[in-house]
């Protein structure tokens, strides 16, 4: 590895970085995951849970390269889904995965070209942006990020280098399995990362080598999975996270379908311009909301919900059924049901 830093993380310790990753850190498309955590409003449940996408790329990109280390890969492999790893989020918007439901909603999938059409919007925006964005392109090369986007949408090379990035036993999940129950103060994530990593092998002719444990990690894979369970179902699926993620949603929709804010339905009505991309990478968490809370639009469906989130003033939960007990679960919402 070609000399560069070291990062002191509450994660791994410590993590080593070339060169070439530190001056892509310091480009402005990936200073703006500092300001986008990583958990949306999570902290109103777990007030530790305040790390950001910044974070998470940082262990992506080093749990990437330890799992290339373990599998012997090539120095170009190994730089390729290193590189990878940390440019992995560059399409979430403020709150992260919550954002993905508005982009979904207002996308205009007309513009896409037809091998796009399946795609994620937030997965499409991270490709568009690798591979375009100037700094990142000068500190790169463009052959390589056009090799990032392949590799982070339908693979390129060997199997083994998708499913190091994104797989069923990726980076990205051993990361944040790990830095989730680190801030939140929680044990559920937790698993034996050294030993996972000691169980991985590789499978498949020497030209289509894929991802695999061997026999001797299947109690490491358990534990792994069981982790990822465990947080889903305690954090994830929190009941008050969940409704802090619909309450932004519904803040977002209100504001633009009710009170028919034109620079937020601008933020999230993708059409594939690169006006519509100059506009998104300005947004983060703390933007959108002193934009469009009550403060900045009293009397607003939009401003209320948003204020209220930040006064933790939230909504209680006071009805429950599950959707197999239903007798008509395709029932329609009332027309009014956002208010």
């Amino acid at each position: 590895m070609a000399e560069g830093s070291r990062v002191r993380d509450p994660v791994h310790n410590f993590i080593e970085l070339t060169e070439e990753e530190v001056k892509l850190l310091d480009t402005p498309l990936l200073q703006r995951l500092r300001r986008i955590r990583q958990l949306a409003m999570a902290y109103l449940v777990y007030p530790g849970a305040l790390h950001t996408r910044f974070d998470h790329t940082l262990g992506v990109c080093h749990v990437a390269g330890l799992m290339a280390r373990r599998l012997r890969l090539d120095p170009y492999e190994t730089r390729l889904v290193r590189l990878a790893a940390m440019l992995h989020d560059l399409g979430h918007g403020p709150f992260s995965h919550v954002s993905e439901n508005i982009l979904e909603r207002y996308a205009n999938r007309e513009a896409l070209r037809p091998d796009q059409k399946k795609e994620k919007i937030h997965e499409l925006l991270t490709g568009h942006l690798i591979a375009s964005d100037s700094r990142i392109v000068h500190i790169a090369s463009a052959d390589m990020c056009n090799q990032i986007v392949k590799l982070l949408s339908k693979g390129h090379g060997q199997p083994v280098l998708r499913s190091l990035v994104s797989g069923p036993l990726d980076a990205d999940k051993q990361d944040y399995l790990l830095r989730d129950s680190t801030f939140c103060g929680v044990q559920y994530g937790v698993f034996d990362i050294h030993q996972f990593h000691r169980s991985l092998t590789l499978v498949g002719r020497d030209d289509d080598k894929d991802l695999a444990i061997d026999e001797d990690g299947v109690h490491a894979l358990e534990q792994f999975v069981l982790a990822k369970y465990y947080l889903t179902t305690n954090v994830y699926r929190h009941r008050v996270r969940l409704i802090t993620d619909q309450m932004i949603v519904r803040a977002l929709v209100l504001g633009i379908e009710e009170d028919k804010f034109e620079d937020l339905r601008d933020i999230y009505s993708f059409d594939n311009s690169p006006a519509f991309f100059s506009r998104y990478v300005l947004w983060d968490d703390a933007r959108l909301l002193i934009n469009f809370d009550d403060a900045a639009k009293p009397g607003t469906l939009c401003g209320q919900l948003l204020g209220r989130l930040q006064r933790r003033e939230l909504h209680k939960l006071v009805f429950h059924e599950r959707l197999q007990d239903l007798t008509d679960p395709i029932r329609k919402l009332p027309q009014n049901y956002l208010r």
